[in-house]
């Protein structure tokens, strides 16, 4: 009986300093709370600082208005073809006539401080139209010139004839208006002015220029 008592209390002994130190560590603690770690809020299960903000998003340009400040036309704009004939060792006039059988895309030039997307093309084309008359595009198509002739030019005794052929462009300049407008107030526009120089071409008929020179 005496050996069952002395560990007993020497059981009761080392279980005394630990729960001395257990209450003198929750003293330490502000008001004796125990503070845990937030929970993030989630959306659709996608912790919420994962999830990105939008952003307001600037679009445009978009097409305004055009007011031209010149129109005309440039004879020798793309080159199609080159031709020529020896007449150096004849005597006689020698009729120098040259037909296109194939023919190059060429592509119209715009210049200008502004991105020349195609719904501000469209624009711009639609006020050469009314104020020029006729239709214009963009590009001459792979043999777009295929059948075209060129003279009868009469080349002299002696000579040689040289028949050159290009693509004519309306040109036209002036001020283009665009606007851009932001995601956050898509009713707000903001126009800017720019000066623009353009070299295009005439969609109803395919106009050609030639010439012709001796030596």
């Amino acid at each position: 009986m005496k050996k069952k008592i002395l560990v007993g209390l020497f059981t009761l002994m080392l279980a005394l300093p630990l729960s001395a130190y257990a209450a003198t560590d929750i003293k330490k603690d502000n008001n004796n709370e125990i503070t845990f770690p937030a929970t993030e809020t989630t959306i659709n299960g996608v912790p919420e600082s994962e999830i990105m903000s939008p952003m307001d998003v600037t679009l445009g340009p978009y097409f305004e208005s055009y007011t031209p400040n010149y129109n005309g036309r440039l004879e020798k704009f793309r080159q199609i073809a080159a031709f020529s004939h020896d007449n150096t060792r004849s005597s006689v006039i020698f009729p120098m006539s040259v037909t296109i059988t194939n023919s190059t895309s060429q592509g119209s030039e715009w210049s200008g401080g502004v991105s020349f997307t195609g719904e501000i093309k469209a624009g711009i084309f639609a006020k050469l139209s009314a104020t020029v008359s006729g239709s214009y595009k963009d590009t001459r198509v792979t043999n777009e010139a295929v059948g075209i002739t060129g003279g009868p030019y009469q080349v002299p005794a002696y000579k040689t004839g040289y028949i050159n052929m290009w693509y004519a462009a309306q040109t036209s300049g002036g001020t283009l208006r665009t606007y851009t407008v932001n995601t956050s107030n898509p009713s707000q526009r903001y126009y800017k002015d720019t000066v623009v120089n353009l070299k295009v071409f005439k969609a109803d008929y395919v106009d050609v220029h030639s010439e012709a020179w001796f030596q």
